[in-house]
């Protein structure tokens, strides 16, 4: 219970400790009401670690709140950042705001981090001014040094830091290494890619698989041997499409020429062939590792996925044919069109037959968690289930904006999704 009343303290300056330096370095866990039980916070804290700067946002609230004669709360989250040190961030103002009731506050961050739940805040009081302590340095050599050391250690501590400052930096200095000043197009290719996973939220997801993959293989499996052999067949298919290039002399003027261009590629080259057979080998691939764990229903995708590029095989190929060969005619164009699609759509319905069982399981899953509000155990809203990841079929975690909960922090699905509060 907070026993202090500040019916004429408003508003408060409030500062959050986000990744919990203070209960780690200190023991004192939030909220840390009054001035004095702060000012002390900040001492003991400057003591163990002068070098962090929540010691500085400490203070900065500390001045704050002597100018205006008003007084600070502090709220520690937990060194897990993300959902569960904005949970307990969330509880403890919570508690704050029922004992004391303040009108509004002014927030006190000692950067990017700690203003990250500021849209927490945000939902249970008003913010009237927000305040970013921000420490001057010396522009010497040794404390240039330690910055840097700093800013290093906390890369290499996140991964998507690291990704971002280390791994693409690292593909884009070996294809340097490899193909010269001949990889200017594809480094640039290789970012694109990057900032096109990074914009549309997909780079947790992406890395997660790739190192599940890298992971999965081992010479004791058969999958590993099919995805050596796409390897060589996708180089194959590279080499075809850079001879064909230099041999043909590519023209893409305009868009008329470069239309006749590329179906003249596609047409004479074996390029296209050879990249369709490497991404069903891997295909192929997958299927072994899912059958393997009987995991039928990812065995389903692929064998749609399969027949899929089959598919844009066969209409690509007809399509530069019709273009190259006059004997070809557009109503055969279309005929390859109609038979593909239907031959697509014959295959989706057989598949849907052989796996219904486990079809039916999975929709299942999906309508009990998909679409419904996620709440913790105090009734706090986290936000609403947007997709329910399944594996094998079971549900292994929910995912929420760019957050996920593992199975075993759901307490219990009903007209709302509960989770254990930690």
């Amino acid at each position: 219970m907070l026993k202090m009343t500040l019916s004429n303290v408003k508003p408060v300056v409030l500062c959050v400790d986000r990744d919990d330096d203070i209960g780690r370095n200190v023991g004192i866990k939030g909220p840390i009401v009054g001035r004095e039980k702060n000012l002390e916070v900040a001492r003991k804290l400057a003591l163990v670690d002068p070098a962090d700067t929540d010691v500085n946002a400490l203070y900065g609230a500390l001045k704050l709140a002597y100018e205006l004669d008003t007084e600070v709360v502090t709220l520690t989250g937990d060194e897990k950042v993300g959902l569960i040190s904005d949970r307990e961030i969330s509880k403890q103002l919570e508690k704050v705001i029922k004992e004391l009731k303040p009108n509004s506050v002014i927030f006190v961050s000692d950067g990017l981090d700690d203003e990250q739940v500021m849209p927490i805040i945000q939902s249970r009081v008003k913010i009237d001014s927000v305040e970013t302590i921000v420490v001057r340095q010396s522009k010497e050599l040794e404390k240039a040094y330690f910055k840097l050391t700093h800013f290093l250690k906390e890369v290499t501590e996140d991964p998507n830091l690291a990704r971002l400052i280390f791994g693409i930096p690292g593909i884009v200095l070996l294809l340097l290494a490899v193909f010269g000043t001949q990889a200017l197009s594809l480094t640039i290719g290789v970012i694109g890619v990057y900032l096109i996973i990074k914009g549309f939220g997909w780079e947790e997801e992406f890395f997660q698989r790739t190192s599940e993959f890298l992971k999965s293989l081992s010479v004791e499996r058969i999958s590993t041997l099919i995805y050596f052999i796409a390897f060589i067949t996708f180089t194959l298919g590279l080499s075809y499409a850079y001879e064909s290039i230099q041999v043909n002399n590519l023209n893409f003027t305009d868009f008329n020429t470069g239309i006749n261009t590329l179906a003249a590629f596609i047409h004479r080259s074996n390029a296209l062939n050879l990249i369709t057979v490497t991404f069903l080998l891997v295909i192929l691939a997958r299927i072994v590792d899912e059958w393997a764990v009987k995991n039928f229903i990812h065995v389903r995708r692929y064998l749609i996925l399969a027949a899929f590029i089959v598919l844009i095989n066969v209409v690509l190929d007809a399509g530069a044919e019709f273009m190259i060969v006059e004997e070809f005619g557009f109503g055969n164009f279309i005929f390859n069109g109609v038979v593909g699609v239907l031959s697509l759509w014959i295959w989706t319905k057989l598949t849907d037959y052989f796996f219904s069982e486990e079809i039916e399981i999975m929709h299942r899953i999906m309508r009990d968690h998909e679409g419904k509000e996620i709440v913790d155990s105090e009734g706090n809203r986290l936000g609403r289930a947007s997709k329910a990841v399944i594996i094998n079929l079971e549900l292994k975690e929910l995912r929420y904006g760019r957050k996920t909960i593992p199975k075993k922090d759901i307490a219990s699905v009903g007209d709302k999704i509960v989770v254990k509060t930690k």
